[in-house]
């Protein structure tokens, strides 16, 4: 037999195929442990969260909003009264104005939210009172330019006895950022 090969089996023969793993001594490099900048969850380096966060802040000024409600009147006689498919239809428009795109994180399934008030601002009438909404948070992400579009539906039966002549105003704005809003005002006439 050829001795380099008898050697090198021989030393290959005297190593241990494993390696020793022990959960009570560090494997990490003490240079690494107490690295500037080191966040739970991984290596940052210094000054990178300010970066994140800054990356991920929401322009509000940006976002701009549209509303759009049909009847623009109603009439008190059709409240009283309603035939069943008698509704006020909401539709309200997100747009993001910026030249990047954003996210918008929601507590609940509920996305937006509309509120009629009368004259002397009082609150009416709520829509999602008429819901439940999954306790489920989510997000929406908005590119540069694109909209959201929702569209909610308000029967006049709901306003039964709620309403009374004169000037009302609708809302519609977005669950988790009311500053994301857009008013119209509502007639109801006689």
């Amino acid at each position: 037999m050829n001795p380099k090969l008898c050697l090198g089996l021989s030393l290959l023969g005297s190593m241990p195929l494993w390696a020793e793993v022990d959960a009570s001594k560090s494997t990490m490099p003490e240079k690494f442990q107490s690295a500037p900048g080191l966040i739970k969850g991984g290596l940052f380096m210094e000054g990178s969260k300010k970066r994140f966060e800054g990356a991920n802040e929401l322009n509000l000024e940006s976002y701009k909003t549209k509303l759009e409600v049909t009847p623009g009147s109603l009439t008190l006689k059709h409240i009283k009264d309603p035939q069943p498919n008698d509704q006020i239809t909401v539709k309200f428009t997100l747009t993001n104005g910026s030249d990047k795109g954003s996210t918008l994180y929601f507590p609940t399934a509920q996305r937006c939210e509309a509120v009629i008030r009368d004259t002397e601002g009082k609150v009416i009438y709520t829509w999602s009172e008429d819901f439940e909404f999954a306790p489920d948070s989510g997000y929406s992400y908005v590119n540069a330019g694109e909209r959201l579009n929702y569209q909610l539906t308000i029967p006049f039966q709901a306003l039964r006895g709620k309403v009374s002549t004169g000037q009302a105003s609708i809302t519609a704005s977005l669950v988790n950022y009311p500053q994301l809003k857009a008013e119209m005002p509502l007639e109801i006439q006689p």
